[in-house]
């Protein structure tokens, strides 16, 4: 069988491990016609939502009930799902889909629906695929990148396709100045693979893993952040993480909480700290007050 792309051989992986079959490493990259570190990785995807209805013996997993073709998924399943299909849908491959996955999606989005989709990619199909080829494969790219009506041209090693902030980001390394980049995908205007193959180096892969915001910086020392929440909205706080580094670090009498997080830069944490003013404190460091106040002033200068 020819290759497919990871995404359609995950959901064919689901189908099977949802009708009962046990599944080996070594006999689906033989089978798929990859390597077995690809379907590890395609089973650590798997294991992300499915991991409470899989068994694994040895390098072979069975699932030991049905993990998909239930009447409803549960949201984070659908969220999994749904993600996928909706890249294989921009791309115009959906037929691969059985008619109970189908039904079954169709079934669950009458109780979910998710508004951070990735519209910007309607028009970006060929520029996936290259990417995701370089992506599999290690190979360095040529790509020209608009912003602000200028036009970039980099070379990249590729690392990753991120969704942040309901955008989709290309993250890779510069390898001008050896430097992370992160680029929408939306605003690449041209990309040309290269025969040059890199290896991945441990910083970066942790530094993607770290990710939280569009904004955080490579080689930069976190801070941490400390805020006060008051008690009239700390069940909201309770409820959510708003940055997975989030920690509630305190609890007061009064019902209010003492929360941190952490962050490279300012940037990463002005949109949450504004949006919850004046129910937040900011306890330190300092120079964020004062960050935050001429923020502030610069959109209220922007309603003159």
């Amino acid at each position: 069988m020819s290759q497919k792309s990871s995404l359609h051989r995950v959901l064919e992986i689901l189908n099977r491990l949802n009708k009962g079959e046990k599944l080996c490493i070594s006999q689906l990259a033989n089978k798929y016609e990859v390597s077995e570190r690809s379907i590890q990785r395609d089973f650590r995807m798997i294991l992300e939502v499915f991991d409470d209805f899989l068994i694994k013996d040895g390098e072979c997993y069975k699932g030991y009930k049905k993990v998909l073709l239930d009447e409803l998924l549960q949201g984070s399943e659908l969220m999994m799902l749904s993600n996928i299909v909706n890249v294989f849908d921009i791309a115009g491959t959906k037929s691969f889909l059985s008619s109970e996955t189908k039904k079954l999606i169709q079934n669950s989005m009458n109780i979910y629906s998710f508004k951070a989709k990735p519209f910007e990619l309607l028009k970006q199909t060929n520029q996936l695929r290259k990417l995701e080829q370089a992506i599999r494969h290690k190979k360095e790219i040529k790509l020209v990148y608009e912003r602000e009506n200028e036009i970039f041209k980099f070379t990249i090693q590729p690392y990753k396709i991120i969704f942040l902030n309901e955008n989709f980001y290309l993250v890779g390394k510069d390898i001008r100045d050896e430097n992370v980049l992160r680029l929408r995908i939306a605003l690449i205007q041209e990309i040309n693979l290269s025969s040059k193959t890199f290896y991945h180096e441990p910083k970066i892969v942790d530094y993607i893993h770290s990710l939280q915001t569009p904004w955080k910086q490579f080689n930069k020392k976190e801070i941490t952040i400390k805020l006060l929440v008051k008690y009239k909205v700390t069940h909201y706080f309770l409820l959510k993480k708003y940055l997975p580094s989030q920690k509630i670090v305190q609890k007061y009498d009064n019902g209010d909480i003492q929360i941190t997080y952490q962050i490279s830069n300012f940037k990463e944490i002005e949109e949450l700290i504004i949006k919850w003013l004046p129910k937040i404190e900011i306890i330190e460091p300092k120079e964020l007050n004062n960050f935050i106040k001429k923020e502030l002033l610069v959109r209220l200068n922007g309603l003159n």
